[in-house]
């Protein structure tokens, strides 16, 4: 998956959570979301109306389904990403991470990358 891919979902969580109508969205009930693989069918409930999903189709959602599922499993948010209470932010640190690893993967652009 592209760095673009990810970008584009951080920016939209980004904007959604900056409307402050999701500060609800809990820590816990995001990472069950990710557990049980449920977690795009809660963006597109949840944030309906400030999220565009549509980029994403199965095989993307698997493999980010399948990162995040990875990282919780393994990763102190609270520890590495100093995350701990809002779910959306879960979200945006695990992105973010994912566009760390992906760094090095993508063809550079242009002459100064």
């Amino acid at each position: 998956m592209r760095i673009t891919n990810l970008t584009f979902l951080a920016f939209y969580l980004n904007s959604a959570l900056d409307t402050g109508k999701y500060n609800d969205v809990g820590f816990d009930e995001v990472a069950r979301h990710i557990e049980e693989g449920t977690i795009f069918e809660l963006l597109a409930s949840r944030l309906s109306g400030d999220i565009d999903l549509s980029i994403f189709d199965e095989p993307k959602k698997s493999e980010l389904l399948q990162e995040w599922q990875d990282m919780l499993a393994a990763v102190s948010a609270r520890r590495k990403f100093g995350v701990q209470n809002n779910g959306l932010c879960l979200l945006v640190a695990y992105l973010l991470e994912g566009i760390q690893r992906r760094q090095d993967s993508n063809p550079k652009v242009g002459k100064h990358s």
